[in-house]
């Protein structure tokens, strides 16, 4: 099927760059926020990317007198996060994505780690799966800033994104991520990694809420569950644990969705079989897949008989955006083993 995206798994050398001082504009009126020179150019490094767009420090408009900034003092430096995207997701592949130099810098770097998030909120970093994901870093809330107000903040280190949706991922990326799983289950991924041979469905059908989903994926489980299948909803569970399972696991399969982007904490190796509800598979699987090693197979919803569904009763009970109805949950069932040789 057809990939929604790029998929560039590169292995170029990831920039850090010093600014002596930046000018930080916060998430406003749409704007999601950037760093920029005294004449308002996007420092290179602090630019991301959402496919083609850019995300953060795209241009600005000539609305604000960059000369009259207040600088905001500081004894200590700023490490450039980003945006703190509290959707899991988002989180897992933008909100990381600028960590990688803390595979080197470790406990050296003393400071402010700073980010964006609209009104400058902190309400994501009390977040558990944020404070453990940060936690892998032994960052907590403490050591985070963002500001409300335009402002100039001096001495800032900025590290190039190592993973951009839709667009690139770097190794980087990828070890930052496996440092953080290794760190949340106390080192002992390597010892289970593909040791269960059983295939894991990973379902949303407890999800209270959620951007897409199979209204009747519980037939679905029935029909696997009458095969072997063992049938898992990661949000039941905390995220060392849902690591833990991921890493035994050698088949995964499922409809995609953020769940898929935990297997980067995990050992690679593993054969995914996945549904796409979209027409297009978006292009963040693929470089994952690639990025950790392992075969993913996917295919179209639509191919399966899973189309959009038109009960208003049921979707608006489902709690989710758009919500998708299986025809032939047996013949669902059958093509998501059948991709994994079982």
């Amino acid at each position: 099927m057809e990939i929604n995206g790029h998929v560039l798994v590169d292995n170029r050398i990831l920039d850090i760059a010093f600014a002596p001082e930046v000018v930080y504009l916060p998430a406003r009126n749409g704007h999601p926020g950037g760093l920029y020179d005294s004449k308002g150019n996007p420092i290179p490094q602090a630019i991301s990317h959402r496919g083609d767009e850019v995300r953060l420090s795209q241009p600005i408009a000539n609305d604000i007198d960059l000369s009259n900034l207040p600088i905001i003092q500081s004894d200590l430096p700023y490490f450039f996060i980003g945006e703190i995207n509290p959707h899991f997701g988002h989180f897992l592949v933008e909100s990381t994505a600028r960590l990688w130099p803390l595979l080197y810098l470790s406990s050296a770097f003393t400071g402010n780690y700073l980010y964006f998030g609209q009104n400058a909120s902190t309400a994501p970093l009390n977040k558990a799966f944020i404070k453990s994901i940060f936690g892998g870093f032994s960052l907590n809330t403490q050591d985070f800033v963002a500001y409300r107000k335009p402002c100039k903040l001096r001495n800032v280190l900025i590290a190039y994104p190592a993973f951009e949706i839709r667009l690139q991922g770097s190794p980087a990326f990828r070890q930052s991520m496996q440092h953080i799983g290794d760190t949340l289950t106390n080192n002992g991924l390597a010892d289970i990694s593909n040791t269960n041979q059983t295939p894991l469905y990973l379902s949303k059908s407890k999800l209270t809420k959620g951007l897409s989903g199979i209204i009747n994926e519980t037939a679905i489980e029935d029909s696997l569950r009458k095969k072997g299948v063992d049938i898992w909803h990661p949000e039941t569970v905390d995220l060392p644990t849902q690591i833990r399972e991921l890493s035994s696991r050698k088949y995964i399969i499922g409809s995609v969705g953020s769940a898929f982007h935990s297997l980067l904490f995990c050992p690679g190796d593993k054969v995914i079989s996945g549904i796409v509800l979209d027409r297009k598979v978006n292009s963040n699987y693929v470089i994952i897949d690639q990025l950790c090693g392992n075969i993913g197979r996917y295919k179209s919803g639509q191919s399966l008989g899973i189309t959009l569904s038109k009960d208003a009763a049921l979707c608006s009970h489902s709690g989710l955006k758009r919500s998708f109805y299986a025809t032939e949950p047996e013949r669902v069932s059958e093509a998501l083993l059948r991709d994994i040789k079982l």
